[in-house]
């Protein structure tokens, strides 16, 4: 529409006031070339068949038709210089649209292609209608290359105003990301503080709960003394299922207040939690870790730590395993954590049974929390393997 406004204001000011003849040729080549190019960008079939070169298609329009319909006036035999200079001024406000465009979305050096272009394009069309030189051929010549100055002009002020915006963009998106980080801290923060009161409250709690049953309980057998074995045996597995709660218990503790993880990252975390397992069921360990790894986020490397550490946990207690493998390693976009040992294997219909134990169960859910796929695979005898799988974004 304002292609289509500017013709019309352009062809009524010029058959006004000039009276020029051969103007309403080049109105009505613009007007056509512009009615082509209006639909060419409410088309969009094209838009979309096109894609990246739907724009400049535009663009590449929007400036050759107007300045090629400028030199309908060479048709004329005799053309005086201020109609030549009216006619190249007259394009400037035709042709700043695109060059607007090109100067927000390509920059100054296609803007000076822009220029060069429109320069060369009419100068090289004056130059054979130049019998002699005087005063107003010198006129028309510099016309092209002061409107070419004007163009510079508004194509740079547009490049520095887009340039700041760009700025101004990045600096908002980095104080973003900052402010993301500080709320990202303040929540790690709250979280930290959170598992050491849990810890504290099993201490003072649970732990000292357990600690005086298991006094209690070494009191009463000592007072049985040699009869009763019947009652014995029962005190001595309660005994035993009390020290396993507080070692238990104690262990949970250790983990709510464990930092490994932020002070030492996710690999050094996993082999100092593997070389305790194997120093608590004496078994023989093997890694096999990438150099180098993808930054993670916080529940990321929680869930990976977690999950090596129940899996670390469930071969102490039931594998009776002599070798035990850990993996993590990047391959392309995908990080694979592998737990793997040479025990007695699990039963392959527990594994899919609704009746799976607890830890495997909260293995499951941690994976599920971060997208992230848990593959649990065994035959009695032949040891088990534990696979968390996720893709990196």
């Amino acid at each position: 529409m304002l292609y289509f406004a500017t013709l019309v204001g352009w062809y009524t000011a010029t058959q006004s006031t000039t009276g020029d003849s051969a103007f309403p040729i080049q109105a009505y080549i613009n007007f056509g070339t512009n009615l082509l190019l209006l639909g060419y960008l409410w088309w969009g079939w094209l838009q979309r068949k096109l894609k990246h070169l739907y724009l400049p298609i535009a663009l590449i329009a929007a400036t050759v038709g107007p300045i090629f319909s400028n030199l309908v006036y060479l048709a004329e035999p005799q053309e005086a210089a201020y109609l030549i200079i009216a006619r190249s001024w007259l394009l400037f406000p035709i042709l700043v649209v695109p060059l607007v465009l090109i100067a927000w979305q390509y920059g100054f050096l296609h803007v000076l292609a822009f220029i060069i272009f429109s320069i060369v394009v009419e100068v090289s069309a004056l130059l054979p209608k130049i019998n002699e030189l005087n005063l107003d051929i010198v006129q028309a010549l510099g016309t092209p290359i002061l409107r070419g100055f004007a163009f510079g002009i508004v194509g740079d002020v547009i490049g520095q105003l887009i340039a700041t915006q760009r700025e101004q963009r990045q600096k908002l998106l980095r104080a973003n990301v900052r402010l993301s980080q500080h709320a990202n801290t303040l929540e790690q923060l709250a979280t930290s503080r959170e598992r050491n009161r849990l810890a504290r409250e099993l201490h003072d709690t649970l732990a000292h709960t357990l600690s005086g049953l298991t006094v209690s309980l070494e009191a009463i057998k000592i007072k049985l003394g040699v009869e009763r074995k019947d009652i014995k045996a029962l005190l001595d597995r309660s005994l035993e299922n009390t020290r396993t709660g507080l070692t238990e218990t104690r262990r949970a503790m250790k983990d709510l207040r464990s930092k490994q993880l932020e002070d030492l990252g996710l690999k050094i975390g996993i082999r100092n939690l593997a070389n305790e397992a194997a120093s608590r069921a004496n078994f023989q360990l093997s890694f096999q870790f990438s150099e180098s790894l993808p930054e993670l986020s916080p529940d990321v490397e929680q869930c990976i730590y977690r999950i090596a550490q129940e899996s670390l946990e469930n071969i102490i207690r039931h594998a009776n395993a002599q070798h035990v493998t850990l993996e993590l390693t990047q391959n392309e976009d995908t990080l694979s954590l592998v737990v793997s040992d040479d025990g007695i294997g699990i039963n392959a219909a527990a594994i899919g049974s609704n009746t799976v134990t607890l830890g495997l169960k909260g293995m499951r859910e941690r994976a599920e929390m971060v997208g992230a796929d848990l593959k649990i695979s065994g035959q009695a005898g032949q040891g088990t393997t534990i696979c968390l799988t996720m893709e990196l974004t």
